[in-house]
């Protein structure tokens, strides 16, 4: 019975943060859009192909290329986020794993909490990074690591599923309201990096093309 009514709250509270977040977007074209005075000098499907591709790699980005470590954590990290929200529709539809899979999923899950710690750790110990920080960069880092924890908790005993539930219903309540939202904001906005900047012939790199 409590299953059935958390599986409920599940859905609702994922439908909730998905029209949120819809309506978010929305309101960004409010802005108003402002015209192009200048002839373009280059494609906006290429730069969007050029955001979406190898403008992702470390090398193409000066920050991460200058902290590769922290790079791979965070893609390890945001694996283990996917792979858990993969793992709860699976528990939602009371779908079986095969064992192997099942394995994969705690490596992934175990390696993607330990990176999320040592993120949350480097952010609290490293002074410039605790000064950059706001409170809502370590709320948004809890909420998803405990979710990770429930999601490899459930693997190893099935019995804490509604723990699983509940931390799934808090974090989608949680994601429109804090920096967790970017996971949705992110697609959107690097489209519209790749259309503004391909369409001026910035991206991709006019030097490295061959």
């Amino acid at each position: 019975m409590l299953q059935s009514i958390l599986r409920a709250g599940v859905i609702a509270s994922a439908a909730f943060a998905l029209i949120a977040l819809m309506i978010l977007i929305v309101r960004t074209f409010s802005f108003g859009k402002k015209p192009y005075h200048s002839q373009p000098a280059g494609k906006p499907l290429n730069g969007v192909i050029y955001a979406f591709g190898r403008g992702m790699m470390p090398w193409e980005k000066e920050s991460a290329g200058k902290h590769l470590p922290t790079f791979a954590a965070g893609i390890i990290y945001h694996l283990a986020i996917f792979a858990a929200l993969l793992y709860l529709i699976t528990s939602l539809l009371e779908m079986a794993i095969p064992a192997t899979v099942l394995l994969a999923l705690r490596v992934i899950l175990l390696a993607g909490l330990l990176c999320g710690f040592a993120l949350l750790l480097k952010r609290i110990i490293i002074p410039y990074m605790r000064g950059i920080s706001c409170f809502d960069d370590f709320v948004a880092n809890m909420f998803v690591n405990l979710f990770l924890g429930a999601a490899l908790a459930v693997t190893l005993a099935t019995g804490l599923k509604s723990l699983f539930f509940i931390m799934a219903i808090t974090l989608f309540i949680y994601i429109p309201m804090g920096k967790i939202r970017h996971c949705f904001y992110f697609f959107y906005t690097r489209a519209f990096f790749g259309i503004f900047f391909g369409r001026r012939g910035v991206f991709p790199h006019p030097s490295r093309e061959v």
